[in-house]
């Protein structure tokens, strides 16, 4: 089997925060932390210490949900929670908590316990693989985010089925974005990017209070300008796409977004899928949940999501068909820049 592994995500995040941002009187500043190369500009008001602190708790949650990191508040709850009660870091327990919510309003189309199908594929290594039938039906009983116990008394954490195991990679950059924009916010910052490989949030108001302008990749070519300008007010916004992670083997492209039901990559009719919240945490979770589900499941789902969640939520999805649709909340704030692509009516 001839395998090719491709990762467009880490090539192109760096340029979608360049469209969004030009360069403040302070340098921006960039490192690698969170699997991916991390990028924040606070403008004008930018320090070596501000930016310090914020590289430092991005450092600090990055040793909390790496699972290659063996004693990260994650690894140690996936090691033990079938046999005892695992209490986590409370940065783990909220974003397990939120993950768990999100995976119930989308009926476990969405999964934190996911992880037990990716490790089989790993996408994320330099091995990536297509897994037996026979491994994929033994490990999917385990993609249960039911059998996940939570212990609001000491954030405590129990399995109740062997085999289950939480990997947060589909949300946990969200909540880093979150985290950030709560330093800008206690720091009073007027004005900031922050480019989390790929998860951006626009923070405050621009100069003469024009919105954000933020660029959608074309996921036929990444690679490309972005296809799709959006315009908005302090937000995060967050892509999914099959493009992000993924490998060829004999042919075939696999990648990163694993359907609960087959253990299979998702395929439907949706290339992509952009959230757009005030709560990067959402917007993260709910980008690879769109994706997921495609369209007409995401269409019907958005108003209960935003109900649940007491936030308006915006979504953008690119179509096989060469369709882009945008939910009412981004009316009139989303316009094509290039090719042979179409407004959905």
């Amino acid at each position: 089997m001839k395998t090719i592994l491709k990762n467009a995500f880490a090539f192109g995040s760096l340029f979608f925060v360049f469209l969004l941002a030009s360069c403040g009187a302070i340098e921006p500043r960039h490192e690698r932390v969170l699997g991916t190369v991390c990028f924040v500009n606070l403008y004008e008001k930018g320090s070596a210490k501000l930016y310090d602190a914020i590289f430092d708790r991005l450092n600090q949650i990055d040793d909390e949900f790496n699972l290659n990191k063996p004693e990260s508040s994650l690894s140690l709850m996936n090691a033990g929670a079938f046999d005892a009660s695992v209490v986590v870091s409370a940065d783990v327990f909220y974003v397990l908590k939120t993950a768990k919510e999100v995976a119930a309003l989308s009926d476990g189309v969405y999964d934190p316990s996911i992880q037990s199908i990716a490790r089989l594929w790993a996408i994320n290594s330099d091995s990536p693989r297509v897994p037996s039938q026979a491994e994929i039906d033994a490990a999917l009983p385990a993609v249960d985010y039911t059998a996940i116990e939570l212990n609001e008394a000491d954030s405590s954490v129990r399995f109740t089925k062997p085999g289950v195991s939480v990997d947060l990679g589909s949300i946990a950059k969200g909540f880093a974005a979150d985290e950030i924009a709560e330093i800008c916010k206690k720091n009073h910052i007027k004005r900031a990017v922050i480019d989390l490989g790929g998860n951006v949030y626009v923070y405050g108001k621009k100069k003469k209070n024009e919105l954000w302008r933020v660029g959608i990749k074309n996921p036929e070519d990444p690679q490309s300008s972005p296809f799709v300008s959006l315009l908005t007010a302090s937000a995060s916004v967050v892509t999914s796409g099959a493009y992000e992670r993924f490998f060829e083997a004999d042919g075939v492209l696999y990648h990163h977004i694993f359907s609960t039901k087959d253990g299979y990559p998702v395929h439907n009719d949706i290339l992509s899928a952009t959230v757009v919240c005030e709560k990067s945490i959402l917007a993260d979770a709910l980008s690879t949940t769109a994706f997921a589900l495609g369209s007409q499941n995401t269409k019907a789902l958005l108003p209960q999501l935003a109900a649940h969640f007491k936030t308006p939520i915006g979504v953008v999805l690119i179509k096989e068909d060469h369709a882009v649709w945008v939910s009412d909340t981004l009316s009139g704030k989303v316009s094509l820049l290039y090719g042979d692509w179409r407004m959905e009516k």
